[in-house]
């Protein structure tokens, strides 16, 4: 069966240039025609930021994208010369939290953090989100991507992934895997792995990855995928038996899905800020450059591979395009493996 691909980058700090299809996402082309303008907007930059920095974050406290959020916000406030504050509002699969970045006020000085699933399974999964990324942000920048882990208890009869392979090969249905519910990353990972493999695993969604890794550290589950597992192998409580796109830093031998049988298979995450539509070319640049120089300093990218992230820069117009090739490939996934979604 041909593998499936989803959501992948590669292995440098830019995202891969891809063509934008007939929807522009997350205010490319806006971002462009205000970039035209710039120069009548320089007593703005020059200005800018006049007030504190709201980032907002579309999850709770202690979670990857708050993690990023707490990582980049006191450097950040350093180099603008005005607080960050990081406001969490959580709920709905993060569509609370980034309802309010869209209707935010559109001078620069709100930012939303998102991943993918915030701003893309999000469209799939609730008809009636009441923001729509193309039209309601404009992108910003890239922060961080990473891989996703599929993790066992040690006794697991599975020494590799590989051998995981060939037992589920054998025993179709007797294997079951935990994720953070459906139509989170890690259920739309299972679906491309059992699609691109051929496998039949029982899928069991949780209501978030902390009770997903208590059933996995019961014995109730087989595997899971999800990142609220890393710190577990780190404990040395649970095995690693691969990472669904790139090999991370924290766990060098831990090798790919992709490395483990199934070829061309890549399936990870990523996050980025953005600006709510109209916001000031002006503050989309700053806040851009800034983030790059960010990223490009040790202990900031230190931070992050200690966290299981890979440091990700980009341009507004790369980090755009990114997320509209994310969209084609998830919907792609969603409609071929049948994906519901709670």
């Amino acid at each position: 069966m041909k593998p499936i691909t989803a959501p992948s980058m590669r292995s440098g700090d830019r995202l891969t240039e891809v063509s934008l299809t007939r929807r522009t996402w997350l205010g490319v082309a806006s971002a462009g025609a205000a970039a035209a303008v710039l120069p009548a907007s320089l007593r703005a930059q020059a200005s800018y930021p006049s007030k504190a920095i709201t980032l907002m974050v579309p999850n709770p406290p202690g979670g990857n994208t708050d993690i990023l959020a707490r990582i980049f916000s006191v450097p950040l406030a350093k180099a603008l010369g005005q607080p960050v504050v990081v406001e969490n509002r959580a709920g709905a699969g993060g569509v609370i939290g980034m309802t309010a970045a869209a209707r935010a006020l559109a001078d620069g000085h709100t930012l939303g953090l998102g991943n993918l699933s915030d701003l893309v399974v999000s469209r799939y999964a609730q008809p009636n989100v009441p923001y729509d990324p193309a039209k309601d942000f404009v992108a910003v920048s890239t922060l961080a991507k990473v891989s996703i882990v599929v993790t066992a208890l040690p006794a697991f009869s599975a020494k590799s992934f590989q051998e995981f392979l060939a037992l589920a090969k054998a025993n179709p249905g007797k294997y079951k895997c935990g994720t953070a519910g459906n139509g989170t990353m890690g259920h739309l990972c299972l679906e491309a792995l059992q699609a691109a493999a051929g496998l039949d695993i029982v899928h069991v969604p949780y209501r978030g990855g902390a009770p997903a890794l208590n059933d996995l550290l019961g014995g109730h589950i087989d595997l899971l995928i999800d990142g609220s597992a890393l710190s577990q192998v780190k404990a040395g409580k649970l095995k690693a038996l691969a990472v669904t796109a790139e090999r991370i830093a924290v766990l060098p031998n831990v090798p790919t899905i992709a490395e483990s049988g199934v070829p061309g298979f890549s399936f990870g995450n990523y996050w980025g800020l953005l600006m709510p539509t109209g916001s000031p070319a002006a503050a989309v640049s700053r806040i851009n450059a800034e983030i790059k120089r960010l990223l490009e300093q040790p202990e900031i990218r230190q931070q992050l591979e200690n966290a299981g992230f890979a440091p990700l820069a980009s341009t507004p117009t790369e980090y755009g395009q990114a997320l509209q090739k994310s969209y084609d490939q998830i919907g792609q996934l969603v409609k071929k493996a049948k994906i519901t979604f709670d």
